[in-house]
């Protein structure tokens, strides 16, 4: 719940920030010229970057995570998958553009692409829970690479500030922890109720 309510503290702030007509900071200032300078030049590089947040990737990689989970009889996990992955997009998309306003670059905040890469990592990282710690370590690194890869994709493509990346990086990350934990909660119930239904059947 800690790292939830960071996430939520964050995208509060930064959303204030912009409403208020403060578009960018000296960070975000700092952050896209650099990055800018080092990928501008290299078109190509930017759309693979970038590629891994757009909706067909992320469409087919949600699925196949989830039917995996299925296949595993992880329902749980697939649960996770199929609702908050989506959740968290729509929540950028149709909730938090539209909440927070447009500004000189249209509606950035916060960035669908980071949001949608980040949420499939933290989902996957909750789903490894109970792997085997190097593997854990491997996959979770690996996955908030690509987050990151594609944050750094859409600064140097100028479709995002820096802050928009952070914002979208908030979102995917408390709305997988927050349906975790609902859904946790959810299915500990209804393991308990069938466990008192058999104990009961049973006297």
């Amino acid at each position: 719940m800690i790292t939830v309510a960071i996430c939520v503290l964050v995208i509060t702030v930064q959303a204030v920030w912009i409403r208020h007509g403060m578009e960018t900071s000296w960070m975000d200032a700092a952050v896209g010229t650099k990055v800018a300078a080092g990928l501008g030049g290299h078109p190509h590089l930017l759309a693979v970057l970038v590629w891994a947040g757009e909706p067909v990737p992320f469409t087919a990689l949600t699925a196949a995570l989830t039917l995996g989970c299925v296949l595993w009889r992880r329902y749980e996990g697939a649960a996770l998958v199929a609702i908050s992955a989506p959740l968290a997009v729509a929540s950028t998309e149709l909730m938090l553009k539209p909440l927070v306003g447009g500004t000189s670059w249209g509606y950035p905040f916060p960035s669908g692409h980071v949001t949608s890469v980040v949420a499939l990592a933290t989902a996957l990282t909750v789903l490894l829970a109970r792997a085997p710690r190097r593997l854990r370590l491997v996959l979770a690194c690996t996955s908030f690479l690509v987050a990151g890869a594609v944050a750094l994709g859409v600064i140097g493509a100028q479709m995002h500030h820096f802050s928009d990346t952070v914002g979208g990086a908030a979102v995917g990350i408390g709305t997988v922890l927050l349906t975790a934990l609902i859904l946790d909660l959810l299915f500990t119930t209804r393991r308990r109720q069938f466990r008192d239904e058999g104990q009961a059947q049973g006297s």
